[in-house]
C-alpha cells in the first residue's frame, strides 16, 4: 500500500467514524479548500437540503408527518441519484441514515422536535469523546493525523504533535459544546422551527471554519513517517 493509498484509507475511515464527510481529508492536504471540506458543491446542497426541506415543509404545514415525508423523500432521491451516477454514495447514504434516524425519534417521540434529537445525541457523544482524548493525550485530531500519516504508534513520543493534536481537539469541543448550549433549550422549548434553522446555520459552516483552524494548526507536524512514506 502507496503513502497515498493509506492516507486516503485512514481518511475515509475518520469520515465514516464521525460523519464529518470529507472533511477530515482536508486535514492532510497541501492546501486548505473550504469547497473541497464541505464536498463539494453537490455535498453541500445534500447537506442542507433534506434539513432545509424539513423546515420549510414544518413552517408551512406544522404537524408531525408532513415535514418528516418530505425531508425522508428527498433524502431517498439524493441517494438514489448518487446510485444512478455511479457517484460515491457514502455522504447520501449516511446522510440518509442520519434523516431516517431522526424521523423513527419523531414518529416514537410524536413531536416535530424528536426529529434533532438523535443530532443533539451524536453531538453530545462528539464532544465527551474529544474532550477525553484530549485529556488522555490522544486527542481525537491528532490521532486521525497520526493514523493518515504512518505514525500512529509513535506520535505521542513526539510532544509538539501531541500539543498541537490537543489545542485543536479542544476547538471542536468548543464548537460542540457551543451547538449543544444553543439547540438544548430550543429543543426543549420546542421550538422547531428555530431549532432546524440554527441546527443548518451551526452545521457544516462553522465545523469547516474550525477544520481550517486545526489545519493551519497541524500543518508544521505533519509530515510522514519514514517507513510510510518508502512504502
Amino acid at each position: 500500500m502507496t503513502a497515498d493509498d493509506q492516507r486516503d484509507h485512514a481518511a475515509d475511515g475518520a469520515d465514516g467514524a464521525d460523519g464529518a464527510g470529507p472533511g477530515w481529508r482536508s486535514l492532510l492536504a497541501e492546501e486548505f479548500s473550504f469547497s473541497e471540506a464541505m464536498g463539494g458543491p453537490r455535498g453541500m446542497v445534500e447537506s442542507v437540503l433534506p434539513g432545509l426541506t424539513f423546515v420549510v415543509a414544518y413552517v408551512i404545514s406544522p404537524t408531525l408527518l408532513p415535514p418528516l415525508i418530505a425531508s425522508l423523500g428527498l433524502a431517498l432521491l439524493l441517494a438514489v441519484a448518487r446510485l444512478i451516477g455511479h457517484s460515491s454514495v457514502m455522504g447520501a447514504v449516511s446522510g440518509l441514515g442520519g434523516i431516517v434516524l431522526g424521523v423513527v425519534w419523531a414518529l416514537l417521540s410524536g413531536k416535530a422536535e424528536g426529529f434533532y434529537a438523535p443530532g443533539l445525541w451524536i453531538n453530545g457523544i462528539y464532544l465527551v469523546g474529544a474532550a477525553v482524548s484530549a485529556l488522555t493525550r490522544w486527542p481525537l485530531v491528532a490521532v486521525v493525523c497520526a493514523a493518515a500519516t504512518g505514525r500512529l504508534s509513535s506520535f505521542r513520543a513526539d510532544p509538539a504533535f501531541v500539543r498541537r493534536g490537543a489545542a485543536a481537539t479542544w476547538l471542536l469541543v468548543v464548537l460542540f459544546a457551543a451547538r449543544l448550549a444553543v439547540q438544548l433549550p430550543l429543543y426543549f422549548g420546542g421550538r422547531v422551527a428555530l431549532l432546524g434553522t440554527v441546527k443548518l446555520a451551526m452545521g457544516a459552516p462553522p465545523f469547516v471554519a474550525v477544520l481550517w483552524v486545526c489545519w493551519l494548526i497541524m500543518r508544521p507536524v505533519l509530515r510522514p513517517a519514514p517507513q510510510a512514506a518508502e512504502g
